[in-house]
């Protein structure tokens, strides 16, 4: 009796270790995917189930592919598209038939001018003032005789023009205050199709009709062009031609020509520069010196008065690829670019 129940705990003994080695290899058979895959899932997964909807192996969808990019380094997601539902407008003033606005970033270094584009004015620039100096990234060019950094982007067109030098001011330098909006970081301002986004990387500005666009920085300033808001950019079908000035009117000299040496718009003498040499051609902006008719109120002219010449605003003149304004002013009597309204120089469309 002794000896049948000592075989009895044996064999329950057996048994137990038998049972704990088989619960123990069905661990590890499951733990291998039975078939030793790698990508099947464990035990554990198969316990916690769906997670948000998703069934067990499957994946979470990617919803950043349609996150808005941004069209150079540092600049706002999304320039370069249409204007953020977050903009908003600006203060305008009005004056000799156009509509203005101006901004400045916080920190004083990035302003703008905007206004409604007419045969007086363009659409407005957009500048670094630290970069206002002979060490300018953009580079320098010769105005009037003296070296002056690139640090102006002029707006015409609804396009962002080639960074220009400058010797004048600006609107948002001119204005009191209480007229300049103040760009607080993290908004987004607009004045017709022109948006600007205020960051503390910097402002990134562009134009909803076409994409075109610029961002500005104390490090650097580049041009964009995005997909466009609403429309495509305007390009003239005459691209590849030579670039002239303006075209010609009657009894008037040099326009519609390359480079010309001497301009006069016909009837008043200060209209007319003659000796001019050109500095530059072929861009957005072109520009040269000569000699002009120098008048003040109630004072004689003066004839021979070095003058600076520059055409700007590339466009179509009497069905050839044209600048369409010209601006003449005198650095020898205290002028500088922006002291004197750019002039139509396209007579003849």
């Amino acid at each position: 009796m002794k000896t049948t129940n000592k075989l009895t705990l044996i064999l329950g003994a057996v048994a137990t270790v038998l049972a704990v080695c088989l619960a123990v290899a069905a661990v590890l058979l499951v733990r291998s995917g039975s078939g030793g895959s790698k990508d099947a899932p464990s035990a554990a997964t198969e316990q916690l189930g769906p997670i948000d909807g998703l069934s067990p192996g499957s994946q979470a969808p990617n919803n950043g592919g349609n996150a808005p990019q941004a069209p150079v380094a540092g600049a706002y997601p999304g320039a370069g598209g249409p204007r953020p539902a977050t903009a908003q407008p600006m203060p305008t003033e009005t004056k000799s038939g156009a509509d203005y606005a101006y901004l400045l970033t916080p920190s004083g270094n990035i302003g703008c001018d905007f206004s409604t584009q007419n045969e007086y004015t363009r659409q407005g620039q957009c500048g670094v003032k630290s970069m206002n100096d002979t060490s300018s990234p953009l580079g320098t060019e010769q105005l009037a005789g003296s070296t002056k950094g690139r640090w102006l982007f002029q707006f015409s067109d609804n396009r962002v023009g080639e960074p220009v030098g400058s010797s004048g001011t600006t609107g948002w330098m001119n204005q009191p205050s209480s007229k300049i909006t103040t760009a607080a970081y993290g908004q987004q301002y607009y004045f017709e199709d022109w948006v600007a986004a205020s960051e503390e990387s910097g402002l990134t500005v562009w134009n909803t009709q076409t994409g075109s666009g610029v961002f500005l920085s104390r490090e650097k300033a580049e041009r964009f062009d995005g997909p466009g808001g609403q429309g495509s950019p305007q390009q003239s079908s005459n691209k590849g031609e030579p670039i002239v000035l303006g075209s010609m009117p009657s009894n008037g000299r040099g326009y519609g020509t390359e480079r010309p040496q001497e301009v006069y718009a016909g009837g008043d003498p200060s209209s007319r520069i003659t000796g001019i040499t050109w500095s530059s051609w072929g861009g957005d902006r072109a520009e040269g010196t000569g000699a002009g008719t120098y008048q003040t109120a109630g004072k004689p002219s003066e004839q021979g008065v070095p003058a600076t010449i520059v055409a700007s605003d590339p466009g179509e003149c009497a069905g050839k690829r044209a600048y369409t304004k010209v601006t003449y002013y005198f650095p020898s009597k205290g002028e500088a670019f922006g002291s004197r309204s750019p002039m139509n120089a396209c007579w003849t469309r």
